[in-house]
């Protein structure tokens, strides 16, 4: 897989009518490692990639994106929109600075040895470069980062 030596990435949500196998977003990406184009297709914005083509040109993943998912030209978004994205709970309701929010699962903290029950509320947040992530603390954490998938705002 690729990491921080990304040079170029794009997302694109496939339209419900062409989604198949449960395949709801795709994203190509540029490996500099390896100078080569990789098409991933992802359930969900927080999943795994369920297949990867790679060694292609952007062009030919478009294409072939186009072609058996629907996904036009004008879908496709590059990394740098999402700076200026809103950052989104669970519920698709908006959150800024200082908002509570609470947890609607469980959640296992890497390093930290507790778990976080569902319910849990969590004040007075701190919104991240990514729309996708949020900076908090909990009674149990300090310096937690939460995807917002995981919270709904109170």
């Amino acid at each position: 897989m690729t990491s921080e030596k990304n040079m170029k990435k794009i997302t694109a949500t496939i339209p419900a009518a062409s989604q198949k196998d449960g395949i709801a977003f795709l994203a190509i990406e540029f490996d500099n490692g390896s100078a080569g184009w990789y098409l991933y297709g992802h359930k969900s914005l927080d999943s795994a990639a369920e297949f990867e083509m790679w060694n292609m040109s952007e062009e030919d993943a478009k294409e072939m994106a186009s072609a058996d998912y629907g996904v036009t030209s004008g879908d496709w978004s590059d990394g740098e929109d999402d700076a200026n994205a809103p950052t989104l709970d669970s519920n698709g309701a908006v959150l800024n600075d200082g908002d509570n929010v609470t947890l609607i699962k469980d959640l296992p903290v890497k390093g930290a040895g507790v778990t976080i029950k569902r319910g849990t509320m969590v004040k007075n947040i701190s919104l991240t470069n990514n729309p996708e992530e949020i900076d908090c603390k909990t009674k149990e954490v300090k310096g937690l980062v939460l995807k917002t998938c995981f919270v709904k705002k109170v």
